[in-house]
């Protein structure tokens, strides 16, 4: 008498995808077109990156190692340069280089806003970027505009006025207090593409979204015809039926 193998899982679940396949490929396709319409809807924005250096003078790192005598920063912590959590030029300065009075002015000194223009918190946040390096004496600052020029030039803005103001603030600075000094490791850049909208990222979204979906949908709709008494068209392989001889 020939005997029935039950499918696997994976056998299974193929066979569900294959019956409900319209639907599947209904639900990618449209999760798919919404990315693309998102990511069509999104400004072209284009990053430009520099990289600036706020520390003592080399001169007086050297004295203090071969002294080993402790500074004392103008925040009232010792200076160590084993201790990334007190080498608080980085934490001092990065926010500074975002703040909306001083990103409105260095758009102004670029030409992008007019003279006695303002911008609020939101504003400058979407313009400019300014993130502390852990474990090192540096800012990375990333300044974004609609065109590659546009936001080379408020970043190059950005540095010249985050130096001013350091050497205005680091200028009076009397033993035993540290003076931090700024200098640009890697001027700003000049970006070939834009850095924002990222289609192939938004669309890969989009088309795992929409496999989630579809295959949630595909399970749904086999609950319910079981539970609605709907044959099943999963077919069982028979075996065959052993010979005796």
């Amino acid at each position: 008498m020939p005997t029935s193998r039950l499918s696997s899982p994976a056998e299974r679940c193929l066979r569900a995808v294959w019956a409900d396949r319209v639907p599947f490929l209904i639900v990618v396709a449209g999760c798919v077109a919404a990315a693309a319409l998102v990511t069509a809807r999104q400004p072209t924005l284009y990053a430009s990156q520099a990289l600036v250096s706020v520390k003592p003078p080399a001169e007086v790192l050297a004295e203090a190692l071969r002294t080993k005598r402790p500074y004392l920063g103008p925040d009232g912590h010792l200076y160590d340069a084993n201790d990334p959590e007190r080498q608080t030029g980085p934490g001092r300065y990065a926010p500074r280089l975002t703040a909306p009075g001083m990103v409105a002015l260095a758009a102004q000194d670029a030409g992008i806003l007019p003279a006695g223009t303002a911008l609020d918190d939101q504003q400058a946040a979407r313009w400019v970027t300014a993130e502390r390096i852990e474990g090192a004496d540096l800012i990375r600052l990333v300044a974004w505009q609609p065109t590659a020029d546009g936001a080379r030039k408020l970043a190059d803005a950005i540095v010249a006025r985050g130096l001013a103001v350091n050497q205005r603030d680091e200028a009076n600075v009397a033993p035993p207090e540290l003076r931090r000094i700024m200098t640009v490791v890697d001027p700003p850049t000049l970006a070939a593409s834009p850095a924002s909208p990222r289609l192939s990222v938004n669309l890969s979204v989009g088309f795992a979204l929409g496999v989630l979906a579809a295959s949630a949908l595909v399970a749904i709709r086999q609950t319910l015809n079981l539970r609605t008494g709907t044959p099943n068209l999963e077919p069982r392989t028979p075996n065959p039926e052993p010979r005796t001889p």
